[in-house]
């Protein structure tokens, strides 16, 4: 994959920086892998990279990697233990995801493109030092933890701002249903603010997938935004009314060649801009609890 791509071509808008007061006015984005991790096993596990894009012009089977719409980035920050000897139970490693609203840089395409070298540093040697401080708006963190699936730490993914400002945070969420994955999201308070938990069937006990989805929604789990009190979804200013974190079909080469997932965020009506930075905390930790697996 190219950054080349994401400038401005004839009879496109130019890209646009996902700023805060940008993000505020958002209903709904894209956060998708950009770092591919075919032939990238045991010790050649790289950093996962991701890009922020705008989810109004994605349509069913196309590449998000080829949109000019990417207004940020996402680098991670994890050592050479955590991803390699880590990389069969990735909701378990300790690591952090430093969030950039500025346009992602050209040398993170060379990144991408990389193929069974061995990063041996938390971040990839082809991001210079000043790329990785530059216009940092949120970091998602988490310690080391038990797998997914176990009622003991949990996994979660604690999102502060750029000066360190506590904002929220997503945790896995064991119960007595223990087939159906599920999340809540804190907020500034530590409070809870939000269930994230997919529809269910046979008096609750599995999850019920989508078949009939649109914008590379089909045969897709929707993990929807809830009330955590009573459970019902809550509602978005999107085409489908209900907000939600769901990963998308990205691309036949995407999926399965360069195993690179995205994921739908699409944002509660009264979420504010703290809080939109905390889901897109989530959809990252969903992908590392359950569908980074997928790529084994």
């Amino acid at each position: 994959m190219s950054y080349n791509r994401y400038e401005r071509v004839q009879g496109d808008a130019p890209p646009q920086s996902m700023t805060m007061s940008r993000l505020s006015e958002m209903d709904e984005l894209v956060v998708a892998q950009s770092t591919q991790l075919c032939f990238q096993e045991g010790f050649c596990r790289p950093s996962i990279n991701w890009v922020l894009l705008e989810a109004s012009n994605f349509e069913p089977g196309s590449n998000p990697f080829d949109s000019p719409n990417v207004g940020g980035w996402i680098h991670e920050e994890s050592t050479f233990f955590q991803r390699c000897f880590l990389a069969y139970f990735p909701g378990c490693r300790e690591t952090k995801f430093v969030h950039h609203t500025s346009l992602p840089p050209n040398s993170l395409s060379i990144d991408n493109r990389r193929c069974c070298t061995i990063q041996t540093t938390p971040t990839s040697e082809f991001l210079s030092p000043q790329e990785l401080e530059q216009d940092i708006v949120a970091v998602h963190k988490k310690d080391i933890t038990c797998i997914s699936g176990s009622c003991c730490y949990t996994p979660y993914l604690r999102t502060i701002d750029g000066e360190g400002r506590y904002l929220g945070e997503t945790q896995l969420l064991c119960d007595k249903h223990i087939f159906i994955p599920k999340f809540i999201v804190l907020d500034q308070y530590r409070r809870t603010k939000y269930l994230l938990r997919p529809d269910t069937c046979c008096l609750g006990m599995c999850v019920l997938p989508r078949c009939n989805g649109n914008g590379g929604k089909c045969c897709r789990l929707p993990f929807l935004v809830r009330d955590p009190r009573t459970y019902e979804p809550i509602t978005s200013n999107i085409h489908e009314g209900r907000a939600q974190v769901t990963e998308l079909w990205s691309g036949l080469i995407n999926e399965a060649l360069l195993k690179r997932h995205a994921y739908h965020v699409a944002f509660p009506v009264d979420a504010s801009t703290d809080e939109k930075l905390v889901l897109v905390g989530s959809s990252i930790l969903v992908d590392v609890a359950y569908f980074e697996r997928d790529h084994k």
